[in-house]
């Protein structure tokens, strides 16, 4: 018996190791099938790489062309995909995958991703563009401007400026005065209004120059505004040819040099004017400057005429009641004292209305103060200085002045995000301590709003859309003027050259910043500054030229409090005198991509920020779990190597004081035990790998995520994407890919605001389906919703009568691309529910917040609407965009056509569809779209259209707006708020209109565009309207 037992278990042994080696063949067979399938197809897309660059090096020389936007952007995705292949191909040969399943998906992801690249490769209407007829996208981009105060000053100098500039003798143009006159608003009002005037120049291009720039730097700063890759070489006059080069391509071209401090003549810096009609205006303060620069024309700002100054005080001074009489004639006298320098009138301006304006004692205390603030002082300049330092003392408060000479450590015109700046105030003890991060933010954003309220600091957006602050230069050098002389003394070298200018810092420094300032690769052994006051470092650099610090450059820094080394991408090891900094509060290394090792932070016990977000450290520092006042840390995208991205058990409980945590983007297997024990976190990055940890996470004490203000929950097998700012309540799903049988729901957070769902197969039907989080209103919070590349989704949201309201009631923004299986947004259960529900008033729509809707190639998908939705749930919609649905016909669908006898559609009646807030329209590439609406849409808002590749569409369901007047009656059709409607001459000419008067009025409107003008991004669309709710932090 016992022998038949162990033939038996050993044939079934053998059976299974058969088996097992059987898989393992076939596996490695497959494998090896794919591989060389991703070979031969990457091999062709690199010979079709070669072809592409090939044509676009012959076509070089060919005046007013330049490569189209796509072929760049698919040039530069081949070159992302060979990189991603070879890693491919490295991890296929080592073995180096933990799940087969999942190589071979990764396998198949990339040949089915270099076959989309291929086929993109085409380029069938060619790879150039004639820039002549694309000028909408290299002229430049409007700048921000003020409204100019003076109109009769300004209007003359501005024609003036004007008459130089369209003046084909005239190749330089000097504007001149002192700081603070208005130079800088001028050029700006000039920039814009060449863009607008497409006839006149071809290229606009706005650079300002720093106070301590450098040819060097001035170059780079050219070459980044003009798209131009010099950085490659190191000598001058090389570096002047190259740019010379690339904007004699530019034809006629202005290049505005702003606040230029220093003669550089442009041959030296490689501005070519004169040739192909380029021109070169610049702003100084200087009249030496402009001779220097041999302006052929040089213009005076002359300061505002009495009256004019007055008039801007008033205004900026804000009080909607007349002054008093004697009230109005000391504030007169303040006018008068401000020299009729706008920037000046307008701080002390704004300085007074935080005063009370009735009250004469303060306007003779102010009026005392200002004079006395500038007696005996005869340089214009230096009275200039004062008059705004008058504006700084009225400030009345020492954090806020310290947050404002704080800004100073930035470079010139340079834009701070206001999340970074509060960030690094909460670090230095700027903002003093509250117990709960959001309301530290609360008080940073409270500073900054009442420096913007006085006009010292500006509010302005960055090129990636953060909300910024600026500090206008004149302001700038007042605070640099005031760090001078203590208590608080600045080095200030952000932005420049520097040449041997680091041998030697005075002990007494309190801060010092070399942002971005040009720095050898080693800075020198023998440097050993000694500065026991020193409390701020600022190192970052964008220029990424540091790869070694010695290691006692800290050792004399006892003080340091904080110290940012961001960006810093070459540098490998962090000084072992950073173990010394006790009183270091702020450590910020976010960006030192190529960072190995950082030494024991056992003994910076009063570390409150850590930021190593995006750095390619080894291991965790050492001492980590030993920083007990640590409220902020920062691994975001940190990418440790594979055997140590665990975070080692027990850290999170001994940084029990934890606000905000990151551990987004990358792979980090943490205990949910340890994320519910930090109790006093509000804001949190993780992602999970797989949904049991996921789910293990969101059961196990839902009181702790609902806690959070701010959160970015991941599941993912794969690494995800993201930018670094959190801004809500995200929950971000990716490559999740159910099985035939298994359980398909998921459980997600109630009060989510936001909902990702992305490259996930074998979905649900429905996303109520997916998750009982998504109906019944349980996601009373959610905002924002996108589905991307996703298979198995045949609707969103399934309900009946009595469930029509119980959808997301919040719902704003919907975005849906690339889903296979969507037959219909929404479906409807129920007798007689064919065609929807019965009609709900409007106030009950069940979308009725929904402002944006992007539905990209669902080829499924045949219709958007009936008339019974828009009419009682879409109300709000303000912008709808349809691409790429190869399969759609209707936007709006009939319920049922209303025809008279002669078949002709009765306009008038039930036929009627309002959208009273839609302000843009995009259809791009919907090949069957026979019609958008049978009847008319009356879009009272409507402000865009744009149609591209709808060879079917002949109709737009649109009349021209009516006026009603006071007896009803409809008279003469008044100016339509459309301003623009764009597409194909060949489908404009073969529309057909209701109305001849329809047909004349939208003529004017219609336009041709380029076929870049008609790309809908809608991930970038995605990303700003994100911006656009809510405000980030880290």
């Amino acid at each position: 018996m016992d022998y038949i037992d162990i033939m038996c278990k050993s044939t079934d042994l053998l059976r299974d190791s058969w088996a097992f080696i059987h898989e393992w063949h076939n596996y490695h067979k497959m494998l090896d099938e794919k591989m060389q399938d991703l070979r031969r197809k990457m091999e062709a897309l690199r010979s079709q790489e070669n072809d592409v660059n090939e044509q676009l090096r012959n076509a070089e020389n060919q005046v007013g062309k330049k490569p189209k936007s796509m072929v760049n952007n698919w040039l530069k995705e081949v070159r992302r995909k060979t990189i991603e292949v070879e890693d491919v191909e490295q991890k296929a040969k080592k073995k180096i995958y933990l799940w087969r399943s999942r190589f071979l998906g990764l396998v198949d992801k990339n040949i089915q991703e270099v076959n989309e690249l291929t086929k993109q490769g085409g380029f069938p209407e060619g790879l150039l563009i004639d820039v002549l007829t694309d000028k909408h996208d290299e002229r430049g981009e409007a700048l921000l401007t003020t409204q100019l105060v003076g109109q009769t000053r300004a209007e003359s100098i501005l024609e003036k400026i004007w008459k130089c500039l369209m003046d084909d003798e005239i190749r330089c143009i000097g504007v001149y005065g002192m700081g603070g006159v208005g130079k800088t608003t001028i050029a700006t009002h000039i920039h814009n209004q060449l863009l607008e005037n497409q006839s006149s120049i071809d290229h606009v291009y706005w650079v300002t120059v720093p106070q301590e720039s450098s040819i060097y730097s001035l170059q780079n700063d050219i070459a980044k505004c003009i798209n131009a890759d010099i950085s490659g070489e190191s000598d001058k006059r090389r570096r002047a040819t190259n740019l010379f080069k690339e904007l004699r391509r530019k034809n006629k071209f202005v290049l505005i040099l702003d606040d230029m401090w220093t003669t550089f003549p442009p041959e030296e810096i490689g501005v070519p004017i004169g040739v192909n009609q380029g021109k070169l205006l610049i702003t100084t303060r200087s009249l030496e400057v402009c001779r220097g620069m041999k302006c052929q024309e040089k213009i005076k700002m002359e300061s505002l005429f009495p009256e004019e100054a007055w008039e801007l005080f008033i205004k900026k001074l804000g009080n909607d009641k007349a002054l008093a009489p004697e009230v109005e004639e000391i504030a007169k006298s303040i006018t008068k004292e401000c020299a009729g320098l706008p920037h000046a009138i307008v701080t002390i301006a704004r300085a007074m209305s935080m005063r009370d304006v009735e009250n004469i004692h303060d306007w003779r205390s102010a009026l005392h103060e200002l004079r006395e603030s500038i007696k005996g002082f005869i340089d214009m300049e230096v009275q200039v200085f004062n008059l705004l330092k008058f504006s700084y003392d009225q400030l009345k408060d020492e954090i806020l002045q310290q947050c404002l000479l704080y800004c100073a450590l930035f470079p010139a015109d340079c834009k701070i995000p206001r999340v970074e700046l509060i960030v690094l105030w909460i670090a230095e003890g700027l903002i003093d301590e509250r117990g709960n991060r959001n309301a530290e933010y609360d008080r940073g954003h409270s500073i900054l709003n009442k420096l913007e309220n006085v006009c010292l600091l500006e509010s302005v957006q960055d090129g990636d859309g953060y909300i910024c602050v600026k500090m206008h230069n004149v302001i700038r050098d007042m605070a640099l003027n005031i760090a001078k002389n203590g208590p608080y003394i600045f080095m200030v070298k952000a932005g420049v050259e520097l040449l041997g200018i680091l041998k030697e810092w005075p002990e007494n420094l309190d801060k010092v910043s070399l942002i971005n300032s040009t720095i050898g690769q080693e800075l020198s052994s023998s440097m050993l500054p000694k500065c026991p006051r020193l409390q701020t470092v600022f190192l970052l650099q964008d220029k990424h030229l540091i790869n070694e610090i010695p290691d006692s450059f800290f050792m004399h820094m006892q003080s340091l409090r904080v110290l940012n080394m961001s960006n810093l991408k070459h540098l490998k090891h962090m000084p072992d005198s950073i173990s010394n900094l006790t009183s270091l509060r702020g450590l910020l290394l976010g960006g030192c991509e190529s960072l190995e090792l950082i030494p024991s932070l056992a003994d910076l016990k009063e570390l409150m920020e850590l930021d190593l977000h995006n750095c390619g450290m080894v291991v965790v520092p050492e001492g980590l779990e030993r920083l007990v006042n640590l409220k902020r840390l920062d691994l975001f995208q940190a990418r440790l190597e594979l055997g140590t991205k665990s975070i080692p058990t027990g850290l999170l409980p001994n940084l029990s004081g934890l606000q905000c945590l990151r551990l987004d983007n990358y792979f980090f297997d943490v205990q949910t035990e340890e994320l519910i024990s930090l109790k006093q976190l509000e804001m949190l990055g993780v992602l999970f790998f797989d949904l049991h940890k996921f789910h293990s996470y969101v059961n196990y004490n839902t009181q702790h995520w609902k806690s959070l203000s701010h959160y970015r929950l991941q599941i993912s097998a794969y690494l995800i994407q993201n930018e670094h700012l959190l801004y809500c309540r995200q929950v971000q799903i990716n490559c999740i890919n159910f099985r035939e049988g298994q359980d398909k729901s998921i459980v997600l957070p109630t009060n989510m605001q936001e909902l990702e769902i992305v490259n996930c197969h074998r979905l649900p039907t429905s996303l109520s389906d997916l998750s009982s989080s998504l109906e019944n209103n349980a996601s009373g919070d959610l905002v924002r919703c996108r589905i991307h590349r996703c298979e198995g989704v045949n609707h969103l949201w399934s309900f009946t009568t009595s469930t029509a309201s119980l959808v997301p009631q919040k719902l704003q923004t919907l975005v849906l691309e690339d889903l296979p299986d969507l037959t219909s947004l929404f479906k409807f259960k129920g007798a007689g529910m064919e065609e929807g529900p019965p009609a709900v008033p409007p106030e009950m729509g069940t979308f009725s917040t929904l402002k944006l809707l992007i539905v990209s190639r669902c080829h499924k998908l045949k219709y958007l609407f009936t008339p019974w939705m828009v009419r009682h749930h879409f109300q709000n919609l303000q912008q709808i965009c349809v691409s790429g649905c190869g399969e759609m016909v209707h936007i709006i669908r009939d319920e049922e056509e209303e025809k008279d006898g002669k078949g002709i559609i009765n306009i008038e009646g039930n036929s009627n569809i309002t959208f009273p807030n839609l302000q843009k329209f995009e259809l791009i590439q919907v090949p069957k779209l026979n019609n958008i609406y049978r009847g008319i849409m009356v879009c009272p808002s409507l402000q865009e259209i744009k149609v591209w590749e709808c060879p079917m569409l002949k109709r737009l369901p649109l009349i021209p707006t009516r006026h009603v007047d006071d007896l009803g009656q409809t008279s003469k059709t008044s100016p339509t708020p459309l301003k623009a409607i764009s597409g194909q001459k060949e489908w404009w000419d073969l529309l057909k209109w209701d109305t001849p008067e329809a047909k004349s009025i939208f003529q004017l409107l219609f336009s041709l565009r380029p076929f870049e003008h008609f790309i809908i991004k809608p991930y970038s669309i995605w990303k700003e309207d994100l911006k656009h709710l809510y405000e980030g932090v880290l």
